[in-house]
């Protein structure tokens, strides 16, 4: 025996390790897929007119700016760090820009790009207080919900602000048009879809994707190996703020008008889409097709339960159980993963102390002249 045969139980047992890994992903994103069509099936049977294509479409554009939010909040989570600020930061920037159309009759282009900086510049924020200051992400973003809030209720008195009845632009037309030729196809959907295949592709395929998964994955190894992990994280936080902007541009768009408190429940709609979609608390796990079924099942009740004739209060009160249970099942098969590393490192450290003994005893036995082998 030479000396890479001793180490060949390692390799082993680190190939088995990544198989069961990838298996165990790709049961999670099957089970999911699963889990959305019987709700689907179940709300098409059971709630009159779900199953239409109008209402089909109405799910899609509410789904929309969870998506367009929630792809970097995966990001966000796979690295590791938390932002529960974002609710107030869309309805902040939502406000702004309609405070810079109605105050200072800019362009509804313009005002769309400020609230897009806006937003970006609080994402910034969150990411260097995190990073460079090094408060946790917790304290620090649920510190902005109350400044952000609070901002956006100081701006408008608490009251929603109008856009001017005899506005007219193209931007109305970006994000609240149709497409005729698709049956009305609201073009906002098209933004949603945008965000998803482009994150996707960034996640899976790129350089940045795979710092994302290493910094939330190991942070240490990330950094021995040159990852820069405060950058990722910080650029996370960053793009998570920039969706906040864009998401609330487009609901300027649509809706014609600034709520300060129209991202009361967008927090909760946003990290409930991506736990349920498989991204691990814990950091290093997740995927974007994983936070579209999330956001696909968040709006598929939502959406069902008030066709059923069901209190629309009693949303939060699923919406919080799914998350609750999702969670503890995810702690549950962390724990079991655990103990299954925790089995296979000892048989590492049993075959390394082992087989050089074994081999050392059959040279002292040649050096004797005796057999190499009984």
């Amino acid at each position: 025996m030479n000396k890479t045969d001793a180490v060949q139980p390692a390799a082993f047992d680190d190939s088995v390790s990544r198989g069961n890994l990838f298996l165990s992903r790709v049961l999670r994103e099957f089970g999911l897929t699963a889990v959305t069509i019987a709700v689907f099936a179940f709300f098409s049977i059971y709630a009159q007119y779900f199953f239409g294509l109008d209402n089909v479409y109405d799910i899609a554009r509410v789904s929309t700016y969870t998506l367009i939010v929630g792809v970097p909040t995966t990001y966000l989570f796979i690295a590791g760090e938390f932002d529960l600020s974002i609710g107030p930061n869309f309805a902040l920037c939502n406000v702004c820009m309609a405070l810079a159309i109605l105050n200072h009759d800019l362009n509804p282009w313009v005002a769309a790009g400020i609230a897009v900086l806006l937003g970006t510049g609080i994402g910034a924020v969150n990411g260097f207080v995190t990073t460079v200051i090094g408060v946790p992400s917790f304290i620090v973003t649920l510190g902005m919900l109350s400044v952000l809030s609070g901002l956006a209720l100081v701006l408008t008195a608490g009251a929603a602000v109008n856009y001017p009845d005899n506005l007219e632009s193209s931007f109305f037309t970006v994000t609240n048009g149709v497409i005729g030729g698709l049956n009305n196809l609201p073009v906002s959907i098209l933004w949603g879809l945008a965000a998803v295949i482009i994150g996707a592709w960034v996640l899976r395929y790129t350089r940045f994707g795979y710092h994302v998964y290493a910094t939330g994955g190991n942070p240490r190894a990330a950094r021995a190996a040159g990852i820069s992990t405060r950058g990722v994280k910080f650029w996370c936080f960053v793009l998570t703020g920039a969706s906040c902007g864009v998401v609330g541009a487009l609901q300027g768009g649509w809706l014609r008008q600034g709520d300060p408190v129209g991202g009361s429940d967008f927090t909760l709609l946003v990290v409930a889409a991506v736990i349920i979609g498989g991204v691990a608390l814990t950091g290093g796990e997740g995927s974007v097709y994983g936070t579209l079924l999330g956001a696909w099942i968040i709006g598929m009740l939502y959406n069902g339960f008030i066709l059923l004739g069901v209190q629309s209060y009693w949303n939060q009160f699923f919406i919080g159980l799914v998350i609750v249970l999702v969670a503890s099942g995810e702690l549950a098969l962390k724990r079991r993963d655990d103990l299954g590393e925790f089995i296979r490192s000892s048989r590492r450290r049993l075959s390394r102390r082992l087989v050089p003994q074994a081999f050392a005893g059959r040279s002292a036995r040649r050096q004797k002249g005796g057999p190499a082998s009984s």
